[in-house]
């Protein structure tokens, strides 16, 4: 039975960042000697348990060749995860991406989405994954909102439509950077997968369920997936946790012990994990 409670993990970096705030810009981690690529391999092999690593803004480190990517992470065991295009680390994209009013800015990101697109087919990547970050709006009056949610679904359209057997996963986030996000709940991401899809006639746009994300957006993470699974479009899982107030990013199960409990509970009845490390579902970061 245990065996069935085994977990596909993917890494993240989190850990080697220094994320800075508004109020230590400076980050917290100034003295911090920043491990290489291959630093950072080894001590997730040392570690164990993970299975795959994403690309990109994941771990701070491009590889342009997919090919010699995909090699070196299997002289470690591991497989490459999602490939995570950098859409909201650059000042370049603070006022929107998918959205954004720059006609410009928007070709820019259907450009940068298609080119993670073919790199992630090269790679054999699990998918391709956007968290729309600065897509959204502050003030009252600041948007005319349904064309700026049009501008989003058909940015997504393009990028998805570009190549059908690469997944591309969207991550909703209820507020921040923005005081709104657009893709700011699990069912207004499940409409826009619906409409994207419906647009390109492929399946392969599909949601990811961040379990703090949904805590501090007012979901039941339970609920949550349960939804994204009957429409067909669950296609990760992002674990952390928080007091319900902010994305704290603590561990999970620290915090949330019974959401938690039911949680994965639900995400066994409904089969979500497996262990077949070539199938592309059923992982978690």
């Amino acid at each position: 039975m245990a065996d069935n409670y085994v977990m596909k993990l993917m890494c993240a970096g989190a850990p080697f960042s220094n994320m800075c705030d508004r109020f230590v810009d400076e980050g917290y981690k100034p003295l911090m000697k920043m491990p290489t690529f291959e630093e950072k391999l080894e001590l997730f092999a040392k570690i164990g348990g993970m299975y795959a690593i994403g690309y990109g803004t994941f771990l701070n480190q491009e590889m342009d060749d997919p090919i010699a990517y995909k090699d070196k992470l299997a002289e470690y065991g591991m497989r490459v995860g999602s490939c995570g295009p950098d859409n909201y680390t650059k000042a370049h994209w603070k006022y929107g991406t998918f959205a954004a009013r720059d006609p410009q800015t928007r070709r820019e990101i259907v450009e940068l989405g298609k080119r993670h697109m073919d790199w992630a087919e090269a790679a054999d990547a699990v998918d391709i994954l956007f968290w729309m970050a600065h897509d959204g709006y502050n003030y009252p009056f600041q948007d005319d909102y349904v064309p700026h949610y049009k501008y989003m679904r058909d940015c997504i359209a393009e990028i998805a439509g570009h190549n059908k057997k690469v997944k591309c996963t969207l991550e909703y986030k209820n507020y921040e950077p923005l005081t709104h996000q657009y893709a700011s709940d699990v069912s207004k991401v499940i409409l826009l997968c619906q409409e994207v899809n419906k647009m390109t006639g492929y399946d392969n746009c599909k949601l990811i369920v961040d379990y703090g994300h949904a805590l501090f957006g007012n979901e039941n993470p339970a609920e949550s997936v349960a939804l994204a699974n009957y429409y067909d479009l669950l296609a990760m899982i992002h674990l952390n946790d928080n007091m319900g107030r902010f994305d704290d990013d603590l561990i999970f199960g620290t915090v949330s012990f019974w959401q938690g409990l039911e949680f994965f509970w639900k995400l066994h009845q409904i089969g979500y994990v497996n262990m077949d490390l070539n199938d592309k579902n059923g992982w978690f970061i």
